[in-house]
């Protein structure tokens, strides 16, 4: 999560193509109540992550694993989700430049590629580390994160 709020900062280009109106049957702002059947995973003072059920699922011609699916305040706002190997990850990077237009790499010790930020309401970001031959692919409602971001400062300030 603190990669993507550095990310968040940066201003990336614009886009040739809408980004996600939301994913998985959920839209952007969503609440929980729209997810049926889910499990919940993870749970902080400021989201709670949620899977349907302990599928495997297929995006595009890629097998992903590790779905979460996260709410801020009862709000969808973020995804994220893994895939393992070189091939899966070209084919995503391929998707992701036909879907958004081109991207500009990232800068980190794996490969990584951003869309959206700066203006845009969603942040997609698809990184890939041939170290351990897994990548992750993320899309983020930045005006709900950016309301988290803020709310966990409040809370550090006022902490003793």
């Amino acid at each position: 999560m603190k990669t993507i709020l550095f990310l968040l900062m940066t201003p990336i280009p614009a886009l040739g193509g809408d980004l996600p109106a939301g994913f998985d049957g959920l839209r952007w702002t969503d609440s929980i109540a729209a997810m049926l059947g889910a499990k919940k995973l993870a749970e902080t003072p400021l989201y709670k992550c949620y899977r349907r059920g302990e599928r495997v699922a297929q995006l595009g011609d890629t097998t992903i694993t590790n779905l979460r699916l996260c709410f801020a305040e009862d709000r969808f706002y973020f995804v994220q989700m893994e895939f393992g190997g070189e091939k899966d990850f070209a084919a995503l990077l391929a998707c992701a430049k036909q879907q958004w237009g081109e991207s500009r790499p990232v800068q980190r010790s794996s490969e990584a590629y951003a869309w959206g930020g700066g203006s845009e309401k969603i942040y997609v970001e698809l990184e890939f580390s041939k170290l351990d031959d897994r990548g992750t692919l993320a899309y983020v409602c930045l005006p709900v994160f950016r309301e988290t971001q803020e709310a966990s400062r409040r809370d550090r300030k006022s902490s003793p």
